[in-house]
């Protein structure tokens, strides 16, 4: 994208300059530039468009000139059409197979980052008929430590999701293999136990120094890597180091760690072990010994490709196909596992699935469908700038999928309308009847409503009968029949007390109660319902006299 880009901002320079007399004016060209490609990181860009705008100012007009009837009759400027469906592979598109993984950490749950990773290496995979694999990435016994049941979690949101893994790995089942490549390694002199003290060997690091241990014959390596498999070193007294180059520019990849020692690991399935892959060692072994030929991830990991790199170099393998991916931002819900730690100690937190989250398992708990989260996953496609989703974005393309929603009549702030003198009537709501009687005829409505209401004022009973407003106080209000002649007047929502229940509607704000009608008791847990004058919810619970919903949108 960034070379079409580049392309763009040289021949509008062209057409623009040719319009005014041989000078292109930056901020038009910037301009068209955002315009035409809008979603892109255009700042990366920019230092690329003032050079383009800069050369075509150095031009003669008649250089000018000659460039602008290249594109006067085929070229026009207009934002490229949108992309449907999956991007196409280059590289399968000539034969490659296509063999891809979902690598995610137990250590939490699927957020819409997660989602674009899974739903476009499984898809992508399916579309050149090739194969798809989960690996569970649990190789982090102290920071990023798996939940008891991550891996549970994990597999249902991806069940949610459509996604079928052809095969599930876990990376604390594949220690001996890691041993043994770490034990190769070291043969092939391209890994060195290290004992330095950790700060010194970091002070080494960043002056691009060799440590003593480096030189070390390859025979006392292997002594001390046994050493680490048999505990006899104890955490932070060696670490096996991957030989690198010192002097490159980015430090983090000098000899980037490949396994340490851990003496307390906290791991669910692995706390008897103690020597530990690092992160980069156990997905590059993976990568190759799984055949994997396209790994998607963010870019947050285009640094851990480099250091990959040097493990494939050393085995003679070949790298994947690697695509790095912008982040993705979204004001649907809480990410940052700081926040969501503060949240677990508050009574009313609902865990991963609370409402307050963008977890993939609150957004389905509350009424969200796998097929929105889908569409707009395809239509990111691999984009390699952040994208941010708004909440907006992600509504209005679910009421798509929900629209068919069964209108339930719900209030929030209900309060004691009786309407005297009434005559009797049936109305009928959203296909259901109800008999209203003679003489004296008590609603539950809005407090909200009723308070806009002047004293000796007209309302519509919805779907009855007129009323005139005769008197309110907090709790209740009165008013008088006065037929059932049409007329422009305030239309009054309700429902009878004895056909309505107590409702609790979870939101991300916290819970609303309120009475709804009775008949979501027909309904069977999980289905989606739309509230009137609030939104679509999803049913978690019915009991007997109560429902508990999830709001998901207005």
């Amino acid at each position: 994208m960034a070379k079409e880009i580049i392309e763009d901002a040289y021949r509008y320079a062209i057409k623009n300059a040719f319009s005014h007399n041989g000078k292109a004016d930056a901020s038009a060209v910037v301009g068209k530039i955002i315009a035409l490609h809008k979603g892109e990181d255009i700042k990366k860009a920019m230092p690329e468009i003032m050079e383009a705008v800069r050369k075509v100012n150095s031009m003669a007009f008649s250089e000018i000139e000659k460039e602008y009837k290249k594109f006067e009759n085929s070229y026009e400027l207009k934002p490229k059409p949108k992309r449907e469906g999956l991007p196409d592979l280059e590289f399968a598109e000539k034969g490659g197979k296509v063999i891809t993984r979902f690598a995610p950490n137990p250590s939490g749950v699927m957020h819409l980052g997660h989602a674009r990773q899974a739903i476009l290496s499984h898809d992508l995979a399916k579309k050149y008929n090739g194969k798809f694999f989960l690996r569970f990435d649990d190789t982090d016994p102290k920071i990023k430590v798996p939940l008891e049941k991550g891996e549970e979690l994990i597999l249902q949101d991806l069940e949610w999701l459509g996604i079928k893994p052809d095969a599930i790995y876990r990376a604390s089942d594949r220690f001996e293999l890691y041993y043994e490549y770490m034990k190769k390694t070291i043969e092939k002199e391209q890994a060195y136990v290290c004992t330095c003290d950790n700060e010194e060997w970091k002070k080494k690091k960043a002056k691009a120094i060799a440590c003593s241990c480096r030189e070390l014959p390859k025979k006392e390596n292997l002594e001390r890597f046994e050493k680490m498999l048999n505990h006899e070193y104890k955490e932070g007294q060696a670490v096996l180091r991957i030989k690198t180059d010192l002097q490159n520019k980015d430090p983090s990849i000098r000899d980037w760690w490949a396994a340490k020692i851990v003496d307390k690991p906290q791991h669910p399935k692995a706390s008897d072990r103690h020597l530990w892959p690092s992160y980069n060692f156990a997905s590059a072994i993976d990568d190759h010994e799984l055949g994997v030929t396209l790994i998607i991830r963010g870019q947050e990991h285009a640094q851990n490709a480099e250091k990959q790199k040097f493990l494939y170099k050393y085995f003679g393998w070949e790298y994947p196909n690697a695509i790095h991916t912008g982040r993705v931002k979204s004001d649907i819900g809480l990410l940052s596992k700081s926040r969501i730690n503060a949240l677990m100690k508050k009574k009313d937190f609902l865990g991963y699935s609370d409402p307050r989250l963008g977890t993939l398992m609150a957004l389905r708990r509350r009424g969200f469908q796998a097929e929105t989260i889908r569409e707009i996953i395809i239509e990111i496609g691999l984009k390699t700038s952040d994208t941010t989703i708004e909440f907006k974005k992600i509504a209005d393309l679910n009421k798509k999928f929900v629209a068919s929603a069964e209108r339930i009549a719900f209030l929030t702030e209900p309060i004691r309308l009786e309407v005297g003198f009434a005559q009797k009537a049936i109305a009928e709501i959203d296909g259901k009847e109800f008999e209203l009687k003679q003489g004296s005829q008590a609603f539950l409505v809005d407090k909200k409503e009723i308070d806009k209401i002047e004293i000796g004022k007209i309302v519509r009973i919805r779907n009855a009968y007129n009323a005139r407003m005769v008197k309110k106080d907090p709790l209740q209000a009165f008013a008088e029949w006065l037929g059932k002649s049409p007329g422009e007047f305030p239309v009054i929502h309700w429902l009878l007390e004895e056909q309505s229940i107590d409702t609790e509607i979870w939101t991300p704000k916290g819970m609303i109660a309120g009475f709804v009608d009775n008949k979501i008791l027909e309904k069977k847990q999980g289905e989606i319902v739309y509230l009137e004058k609030f939104g679509y919810c999803r049913i978690d619970q019915l009991k007997e006299n109560k429902a508990v919903l999830f709001w998901a949108h207005s």
